[in-house]
């Protein structure tokens, strides 16, 4: 069942919408992935989730968040590389969080749930991850990226790893840097850029600090 938190804002949904199935082999995995209009990439698996798939490193008991999971294809390969662990699948669009629903289905993820919420905002408070993958909503400007980034570093354990991936925005691997300490190009494809962070061991009240002032008092 969808899980829906506080907060989240709601697009207008109809209920009656034509799906299409589309179909993707990625780390060994062949996937069905439920789309339809209006939802990013809904004609096929664009190249920069790809690339973050095929680059991404998740144990078999790793915790695992997907940020802004869209329909659900990241977060379905880290559920089938996981397959002792747990996958939370996060996204504010009702549409694609529902054909994220789906698509878990579909492909027979059973250790995987989709939280409708914005960014980390709606996980339980004391939610905590190995690994964070986001192939983040560029178009939703400088504001969501960076509070997807500084969430990332909330919800993650220490040294637990962030996987982002955009194109065209090098101030965001700036602010990366600047939020875990570290930031890593592991790869370039097609225009989009994979970075990878680990979050460093800091003090509660320091950590707690840095990210309140990084959300400044919207969140406060």
């Amino acid at each position: 069942m969808l899980s829906v938190r506080r907060g989240c804002s709601l697009l207008p949904y109809s209920g009656v919408v034509k799906q299409s199935i589309v179909e993707a082999r990625l780390r060994g995995f062949d996937l069905r992935l439920a789309t339809q209009p209006g939802v990013f990439s809904a004609h096929g698996v664009d190249a920069g989730t790809a690339l973050l798939i095929e680059a991404m490193r998740v144990s078999p008991t790793a915790r695992v968040l997907d940020l802004g999971c869209g329909y659900g294809v990241i977060g379905i390969v880290a559920a089938k590389l996981a397959t002792r662990g747990r996958v939370t699948l996060v996204d504010c669009d009702i549409r694609a969080a529902r054909l994220a629903e789906r698509n878990l289905a579909l492909n027979g993820v059973e250790n995987a749930e989709v939280v409708l919420g914005d960014g980390v905002h709606e996980l339980p408070p004391k939610a905590r991850f190995d690994v964070v993958v986001s192939n983040p909503p560029t178009h939703g400007g400088r504001e969501v990226l960076e509070d997807f980034v500084h969430g990332a570093y909330k919800v993650l354990r220490p040294r637990g790893t962030l996987y982002f991936v955009f194109n065209r925005l090098p101030s965001l691997l700036r602010e990366i840097e600047a939020t875990f300490g570290n930031a890593e190009v592991v790869e370039r494809s097609a225009g989009y850029m994979l970075v990878r962070a680990v979050k460093t061991p800091r003090t509660p009240r320091n950590e707690g600090e840095e990210y309140a002032a990084a959300l400044g008092s919207r969140y406060r």
